[in-house]
């Protein structure tokens, strides 16, 4: 039988708390949330800059095992509310777009993306059934 130490219980139940926190917001606002978790194993550190027109998030690290999120509301008249992302380690790099206003409004409230070894995993937004799915592999660099 595999059983977890009392701190990884702890921290398991307080991540899902956080969650659950977060998608009640969404629901009762009309507030959409991104989620970026770090999956890439216990040493490595993704650097993650995310983006609108508007808004410069900024470049932050993120741990193995935590995530990074920011929320927003769908108020542009003029144009909808695009952001992409740009996420590095230390030998690779991607883009991609990580929310696309939907036309008249709606959409996924809480958006959530998994970064891996292998890239980015997450819901695909131009897939009618949202398939969740490698999205961008890493493109790697090489040093001479």
């Amino acid at each position: 039988m595999i059983t977890m130490g009392r701190r990884k219980q702890q921290l398991v139940m307080m991540t899902i708390m956080i969650v659950i926190t977060i998608v009640l917001m969404a629901l009762i606002s009309d507030a959409k949330i991104i989620n970026i978790t770090n999956k890439l194993g216990s040493k490595k550190t993704l650097i993650v800059h995310c983006e609108s027109v508007d808004d410069d998030l900024g470049v932050l690290a993120v741990n193995y095992g935590d995530f990074y999120h920011w929320d927003f509301e769908d108020s542009s008249l003029f144009r909808p509310v695009v952001f992409w992302c740009r996420l590095a380690l230390e030998d690779g790099r991607l883009s991609f777009v990580a929310y696309i206003e939907q036309e008249g409004g709606g959409g996924y409230a809480v958006m959530g993306y998994d970064v891996n070894e292998t890239g980015l995993y997450g819901p695909n937004m131009y897939d009618e059934w949202r398939k969740y799915d490698l999205l961008h592999p890493w493109k790697r660099i090489q040093f001479p």
